[in-house]
């Protein structure tokens, strides 16, 4: 295991978004950004020990932005947001789903609760299950420690984002 922590160390803590398109738009062209949210289950040691995987996804530039793995209240869903940058924060829209962490960390003027506005992000996380043993619902593959269960998504998201900057 030592191994692969120090592969999964190297992963920054931005996840390697390439922000450029973003940073050139003005405010007001942000608000025409639809970010999407959305949360799946994994679980560490087993399967009654459930972590959710927050995850920020702009559909623009086909990256993640941001995760967050804790519980599934409002606690852990500012957390998530609170790694986005501000002016992401303030001027972008939001499609989610209809949980009620959403409602209560998202302003309701950039808040647009829909399964069919979430379809980007659902996508991705079917891809992101079909590759990464540890989130598959019946495997036995999963995370014995909270830490290394981290790391393998941020480090899996990380690659991820790489690959999407060849395609926009």
């Amino acid at each position: 295991m030592n191994f692969a922590a120090s592969i999964w160390e190297q992963t920054p803590d931005n996840l390697g978004v390439d922000y450029e398109l973003l940073e050139n738009l003005s405010d007001e062209e942000l608000q025409s950004v639809e970010i999407q949210l959305d949360e799946m289950w994994s679980f560490v040691g087993c399967k009654k020990n459930k972590r959710w995987i927050w995850v920020v996804y702009c559909p623009a530039i086909k990256q993640v932005l941001a995760f967050h793995v804790g519980g599934r209240g409002k606690a852990d869903a500012e957390k998530m947001l609170d790694k986005l940058p501000q002016r992401l924060r303030d001027h972008c829209q939001f499609a989610t789903d209809y949980w009620e962490a959403y409602y209560q960390t998202i302003p309701s003027d950039q808040h647009h609760p829909s399964k069919a506005l979430t379809f980007f992000i659902e996508g991705y996380f079917t891809g992101v299950r079909a590759r990464v043993s540890r989130l598959v619902r019946r495997s036995v593959a999963f995370s014995k420690k909270l830490e290394n269960h981290v790391a393998a998504i941020g480090y899996f998201l990380w690659q991820r984002n790489l690959m999407a900057h060849h395609y926009y």
